[in-house]
């Protein structure tokens, strides 16, 4: 009976061993899994941080390639406006120059904002004034703002109430301006404009007013010489 006993407790001290064994793997394998879970994990981390730091470096090189870009623009227009204005002083110096050898005594020749302008001393029609104008390469004053009317103002307040030709007139009940761009801006004196067709407008240290085209008065040419800059 005693040996019976015994193998039984052999038995079943084997079979617990057994057991024991067979549960070990199964600790082995979960641990290997959580490890692979753990790597994996890491692995889609490194992977999203190289994605962010790509897109960082494509984001930087665009920007910093389109702001290259932008400065060679800018420096493109910088030169280009810096060579257009050499040559606008030497046509300049070369006006001046050339005024100073041909106009007699009477004549005057004024500058202002980029602009030459010529103060007849003669009487003519305006078209004839004009005329003279484009022989001396340029054409009847046009007056863009209230501080160019004030300079004609005050250029012209030598000669009194002396009238002088610009280049605007009525033509089919709408006052253009040589260049045909609509009158917007005016400095009219009151009284003025008439209500006739083919009227010439002039100007006084008064103002404007208007006066049949055939009429002989005085008149101012403008030669452009400098355009202003923009940059």
């Amino acid at each position: 009976m005693v040996d019976i006993y015994e193998s039984f407790d052999s038995v079943r001290n084997h079979e617990i061993m057994i057991n024991t064994e067979r549960q070990h793997p199964l600790h082995h394998t979960g641990s290997v899994s959580v490890k692979n879970r753990r790597h994996r994990a890491v692995q889609v981390c490194l992977w999203l941080l190289c994605v962010l730091l790509l897109t960082a470096v494509v984001v930087l090189c665009v920007y910093f390639t389109t702001d290259r870009n932008h400065l060679l623009t800018h420096n493109y227009n910088l030169t280009k406006e810096r060579v257009k204005l050499q040559n606008d002083i030497k046509e300049l110096n070369r006006w001046l120059t050339e005024q100073d050898l041909n106009c007699n005594n009477s004549d005057k020749w004024i500058f202002y904002n980029f602009s030459i302008y010529y103060i007849s001393s003669e009487l003519k029609s305006w078209s004839d004034s004009r005329e003279d104008c484009k022989q001396r390469e340029a054409d009847l004053v046009i007056i863009n703002s209230k501080e160019e009317q004030e300079f004609m103002q005050n250029a012209t307040a030598v000669y009194g109430y002396y009238t002088f030709w610009i280049g605007l007139r009525k033509e089919e009940g709408l006052w253009k301006w040589i260049d045909e761009t609509t009158l917007t801006t005016s400095f009219w004196i009151n009284g003025y404009p008439r209500f006739y067709n083919h009227y010439c407008a002039r100007t006084s240290s008064q103002g404007w007013s208007d006066f049949s085209c055939d009429d002989m008065y005085g008149w101012i040419c403008e030669k452009i010489i400098l355009k202003s800059l923009t940059i």
